[in-house]
């Protein structure tokens, strides 16, 4: 069966059945424009099988223990099950959507349009923070706590908390690892923080005993897709599962056949673009078949609740999925 899953990135997130609604109907949207009709409708009607992997309760948690601010955007209540139950309102989620969703085509001329009309992201905080993140991961270990002071956030968690990563981990491995033993043809989508933790399950698939089993079966993810990805980033490179480890035990090994990795124009996490020349080695060495990079446009804004004003946003995950562009890609794959 062709299995569509899902993996969400960083920052405060709805509830997760909003969440995976919402990027489902991105997905479906995104494929329409690509003249895909046929395919949107079975993504849609549950022909093409899609889940999402979950951790949003965990982003909320952490970001709301860091800032007093934060947590007051937490207006909702997550489904039932999750322990940490505010979240995110979708409302604000639907209207941004309803907004980009206006525009016709995801190219150069809607995305000047966008930043014509909307603040431009890469002049908030929220870049300067993520620069000094990346920055600070090029020198700290495990032991060096230094940049959790200086840098609070979920990211930060995951690369540094034994327990906050393997929380994280874990939800993808309980949507991922049935649909590799069933022999599903999956198509693992996976924007931001998403990516590193589908990296590390990959590594850990590939290394560790207690997935020995799991290699045995030989079976293996056919089209990672990457969205925002901070992979090509060194600091974080460094702070990977495999980021210390001996040069033969580095990389995740016949975990996935294709990596196609969408990096949108100035978005601030995906700056460092070509995953094909960062993971070089998997590709001489065969540890996957293919790895190629594609340059799109974001073209995703919102109306910021408390100041009104309209914000472009080129790192968002829904903004990725409802692009052409990215679709062509999940179209290829599950015709």
């Amino acid at each position: 069966m062709k299995h569509l899953i899902v993996v969400h990135g960083r920052d405060i997130k709805p509830a997760g059945s909003e969440l995976a609604s919402l990027s489902k109907r991105a997905i479906v949207r995104g494929l329409q424009r690509a003249g895909r009709a046929d395919i949107a409708q079975g993504v849609a009607s549950g022909a093409v099988r899609f889940s999402s992997a979950y951790y949003g309760d965990i982003n909320n948690r952490i970001e709301a223990s860091y800032s007093a601010k934060t947590a007051a955007l937490l207006t909702a209540q997550n489904d039932a099950g999750y322990a940490f139950r505010p979240c995110f309102p979708a409302a604000e989620l639907e209207a941004a959507y309803a907004m980009t969703d206006a525009l016709r085509s995801f190219n150069l001329a809607a995305y000047r349009h966008v930043l014509d009309i909307a603040d431009d992201w890469r002049l908030l905080d929220e870049a300067a923070d993520a620069a000094s993140l990346f920055g600070s991961l090029l020198t700290f270990g495990l032991l060096n706590t230094l940049v959790v002071e200086t840098v609070k956030s979920d990211l930060t968690a995951y690369l540094t908390s034994q327990r906050v990563g393997s929380e994280i981990r874990a939800r993808l491995q309980q949507v991922l690892e049935p649909a590799l033993a069933a022999g599903d043809d999956i198509c693992l989508v996976t924007h931001s923080l998403g990516c590193m933790v589908a990296y590390d399950v990959f590594w850990k698939y590939s290394f560790r005993s207690e997935y020995a089993h799991m290699r045995d079966a030989g079976r293996k993810v056919n089209l990672w897709l990457t969205i925002g990805c901070p992979l090509g980033e060194v600091g974080v490179q460094r702070n990977l599962l495999d980021g210390v480890v001996l040069d033969d035990e580095k990389y995740p090994r016949d975990q996935f056949l294709d990596w196609v990795n969408v990096h949108a124009e100035d978005d601030y996490i995906a700056h460092a673009e070509s995953m094909r020349s960062a993971f070089s080695t998997m590709r001489s060495k065969k540890y996957c078949r293919s790895i190629t990079d594609k340059k799109i446009y974001n073209c995703w804004y919102y109306r910021d609740a408390a100041k009104g004003r309209l914000v472009s946003n080129p790192h968002d995950l829904y903004g990725y999925l409802m692009n052409q562009d990215t679709a062509k890609y999940i179209a290829q794959w599950a015709a």
